[in-house]
């Protein structure tokens, strides 16, 4: 039996990664993404607005951070080696970030009402200054984690398998 120190090949880079799992955890995770937001933008209390942003945040986190996109981005499996030794580290960051998402959400919730009319009116559309501020806001957050933990997985990719072209 080979163990992970062993490994020639580098999992992570492996060209058919297609498996009914694998889909079916990427749908799940979509659907999740899309039922928070969904939720979060019908939703007019916090305690619907908070736990569905979390959500469709932590969705959007695993899609955007785990999946190949464009650009050529790596692919990071959810059971590649290099990424199951790495999800401390990545549930601590994850906690951290919803942590701040959360914050900025109440806080942004309780000053709300005491806005002038500028920032709660919208323009025609049904999107305020306002939410769009939010959304931007959340939008930057995302973008960080997913970033960093994207290094976070590179490095840790690197140091194991050293850098090669797939």
């Amino acid at each position: 039996m080979i163990n992970d120190d062993e490994l020639l090949e580098d999992p992570c880079r492996a060209k058919d990664t297609y498996s009914g799992l694998r889909f079916l955890a990427f749908v799940l995770i979509f659907v999740g993404m899309l039922g928070g937001g969904g939720i979060v933008v019908l939703a007019q209390s916090l305690y619907w607005i908070l736990p569905a942003s979390v959500l469709g945040y932590t969705a959007s986190v695993m899609l955007y951070g785990f999946a190949r996109n464009q650009n050529g981005n790596q692919s990071f499996l959810f059971t590649c080696p290099v990424v199951v030794s790495q999800y401390p580290r990545l549930l601590k960051r994850h906690a951290g970030y919803l942590a701040v998402l959360i914050v900025l959400e109440a806080n942004a919730l309780l000053i709300k009402p005491n806005l002038s009319a500028w920032w709660l009116t919208s323009s025609g559309k049904d999107v305020t200054p306002f939410s769009i501020l939010v959304a931007m806001l959340v939008g930057a957050l995302a973008v960080t984690e997913i970033l960093t933990n994207r290094g976070l997985l590179e490095r840790a990719h690197n140091d194991r398998f050293g850098k090669r072209r797939s």
